[in-house]
């Protein structure tokens, strides 16, 4: 799927502050899957960075986006996107991770 199109998928999230972080952590991701080994240091802090906002200020914002990701069908449509049972609590990295996984075109 194109990233606008994931986009529309999660509209729901986009009235939250950490929406334009997820976006940017995705797009990080899909550059380089090698990121997400040290996400802190070579994503997270990059993006924190580029919005002017505190590294755990990011941090707390995306836990928030992926808490409400959770409660609001999320884990029913990574599943129907990537196959497989989502039963668990992903931590933001595994959400990104998971949603730059369902994105095969930008």
């Amino acid at each position: 799927m194109k990233m606008d199109e994931l986009l529309k998928r999660i509209y729901y999230l986009k009235s939250y502050k950490g929406y334009p972080y997820l976006v940017s952590c995705i797009l990080k991701v899909k550059e380089d899957e090698s990121r997400l080994c040290g996400i802190r240091k070579k994503v997270y802090s990059p993006v924190a960075e580029e919005h002017g906002v505190k590294l755990e200020n990011l941090e707390k914002n995306l836990r928030t986006m992926r808490d409400t990701f959770q409660v609001r069908g999320g884990p029913e449509m990574l599943e129907r996107q990537l196959g497989g049972k989502m039963d668990m609590v992903l931590y933001p990295r595994e959400l990104i991770e998971a949603l730059a996984e369902c994105i095969t075109e930008l």
